[in-house]
């Protein structure tokens, strides 16, 4: 009988730990932004415009606004659609950012360093296709918004999506014609 006591107090103890094990184990949900409608590029952010949704998230947590942090009153830079958590690249705090545009622009694989990344200042530099090789400053502090490191086309060519004052678009799209550019990293003290 006392076997039996015995047995049996192991298996509660076993089945306790196995418990606490897997419960320790499982991936944590955290609150995060989600968008209650469809919010568009400009839009101001109320709080009827937001819910909050418990997500689990194993690796890409960053990349989406945590509901810790309050965003109401914050700027849309592109569209969130109904029920899609708000990433942290689609707020600005920067109102300037309307007088702002994307360009999309075909760079050579080659020109591309294995350290760039989005949300980083790039400058833009045109460069003669002739000898003498000269190059020109055609944007300065561009902030590059996204890029697919696998979209590389038959081309050998990145689409990189820059964001360019408005004043700027003419002068990056008439010397970007050719393709024959340039980007300089800036480096962060």
């Amino acid at each position: 009988m006392r076997i039996r006591y015995l047995l049996g107090g192991c298996l509660v103890i076993s089945a306790a730990i196995a418990f606490y094990l897997v419960a320790s184990n499982s991936p944590h949900t955290t609150a995060m932004w989600a968008a209650r409608g469809n919010l568009l590029p400009g839009q101001l952010i109320s709080g009827r415009d937001l819910e909050i949704r418990k997500v689990r998230f194993e690796t890409q947590a960053r990349s989406y606004l945590s509901a810790e942090q309050s965003i109401v009153g914050m700027l849309m830079t592109r569209a969130v659609m109904d029920n899609e958590l708000i990433p942290t690249m689609a707020v600005s705090q920067d109102l300037d950012v309307l007088s702002k545009a994307l360009i999309v622009l075909p760079v050579g694989r080659e020109y591309i360093s294995s350290v760039l990344h989005s949300g980083e200042k790039i400058d833009l530099y045109s460069v003669s296709k002739e000898a003498p090789f000269k190059a020109a400053l055609i944007g300065e502090d561009l902030g590059l918004l996204a890029f697919n490191q696998k979209g590389i086309d038959f081309n050998n060519l990145v689409n990189l999506t820059l964001i360019v004052p408005m004043e700027s678009v003419e002068l990056l799209l008439s010397n970007t014609q050719e393709g024959n550019f340039r980007i300089v990293q800036h480096i962060s003290r």
